[in-house]
């Protein structure tokens, strides 16, 4: 809870920064590669601007750009053509990241899902990987639909580590790993999306300061209305089996006061998912799934025009960043990938309703992290 307060907390600082009435810092410090050049011309050959633009002060009849345009054209001319080069290639490569992390993150279903069980742990892997993959309508239908009927998902041999007798040592070490290192790529994308934004210059609104660290809590917030969707199509309820005889001790859920949070889904109790076929949950899911859709395509674009604009770094600056953005994302996708695999590690179908029963809950029912080869009677 500490760490998702943390997070909140960052980001939200990073937006206040945005409610003064003009920032004089972007130019303090940049990443390391071309700091000393843009510093030593900032003070040798553009220090008239740069001390106008340290005053804060506007002339509004000029607009707001006015006060920080002056000092990027000076720094600009004063840049070699090849440095200039340079420039432009790192913008393309910085424009890149969000495709990037598309192509290599979790999709938005698959997150949610995750957050069926272990909801804080969910939001903290859509802020350490703030672009999720792009996703259809349908296809964000389909996934939680193949999900929830049993899927295809190999369970990576969890299986074995839930029947066995150090379970509960092993839900430790796998519930610290998991805070470990989704707490580590959080940390890192909110230090760039601080970095990026505070102490940077955005070409397309230079007298911001909230494009990046707005970008990156983009993320969360789609996965919120995921959740949301994944709320309004699917019902839980529980199921314990603990004691009843058929169950060896070795395959029963951990007895813990621990809140489910903070234990592996392969090791909590099992629950049941039903889908809902009711009129109106179908209309306001498939409401949410194209919101969210909608919202995964305008978070890109943003993105995309956020860091391409970005001024004054150096291509090996922008491989940089490139590489930890990447690495945030390949850890927060190998968290949500052994988190599904333990949901699926003891998938059990439940029988059809009976006649009588509620008709707004389809046949496809499954108990996730049940135990194998079991039924439970209605």
């Amino acid at each position: 809870m500490k760490l998702f307060t943390a997070s909140l907390a960052t980001l939200l600082a990073c937006l206040s920064v945005t409610t003064q009435a003009e920032p004089t810092h972007q130019f303090d410090h940049f990443f390391p590669g071309w700091n000393p050049v843009v510093q030593t011309i900032l003070h040798d050959n553009c220090s008239e601007p740069y001390a106008n633009y340290l005053t804060g002060h506007v002339n509004y009849t000029l607009g707001k750009e006015s006060l920080v345009n002056p000092v990027i054209d000076c720094v600009l001319q004063q840049f070699p053509e090849s440095r200039k080069a340079e420039l432009g290639t790192a913008s393309l490569v910085l424009g890149l990241i969000p495709t990037i992390l598309q192509t290599i993150g979790s999709s938005t279903a698959e997150t949610a899902l995750v957050g069926l069980r272990r909801p804080i742990l969910g939001f903290l892997l859509s802020a350490g990987s703030p672009t999720v993959g792009m996703i259809k309508t349908r296809d964000f239908t389909s996934a939680i639909d193949d999900f929830i009927r049993g899927g295809d998902l190999n369970d990576l041999g969890i299986s074995i580590l839930r029947r066995s007798q150090g379970r509960a040592r092993w839900a430790f070490l796998i519930s610290v790993l998991e805070y470990i290192i989704v707490g580590g790529a959080v940390a890192n994308v909110l230090h760039l999306a601080w970095n990026l934004g505070i102490y940077a210059v955005a070409i397309f609104a230079p007298n911001t300061v909230f494009g990046v660290p707005l970008w990156t809590l983009g993320a969360a917030l789609i996965y919120l209305g995921a959740r949301v969707a994944l709320w309004i199509r699917v019902r839980t309820s529980p199921l314990d089996a603990r004691h009843e005889d058929e169950y060896s001790a070795h395959e029963k859920p951990l007895d813990t006061w621990l809140p489910s949070e903070f234990i592996p889904a392969a090791f909590q109790s099992a629950v049941t998912v039903e889908i809902r076929s009711s009129t109106a949950s179908k209309f306001w899911f498939q409401a949410w799934a194209w919101a969210v859709s909608i919202g995964i395509l305008a978070q890109v674009a943003f993105g995309t025009l956020v860091l391409s604009g970005l001024l004054f770094f150096s291509l090996a600056d922008c491989l940089i960043i490139v590489a930890r953005y990447t690495l945030s994302a390949l850890a927060c996708r190998a968290v949500v990938r052994v988190e599904l695999a333990g949901m699926m590690s003891a998938v059990v179908p439940a029988p059809a309703p009976r006649k009588g029963m509620n008709e707004a809950v389809e046949a496809e029912q499954i108990a996730l992290t049940g135990w194998k080869g079991h039924v439970q009677e209605a």
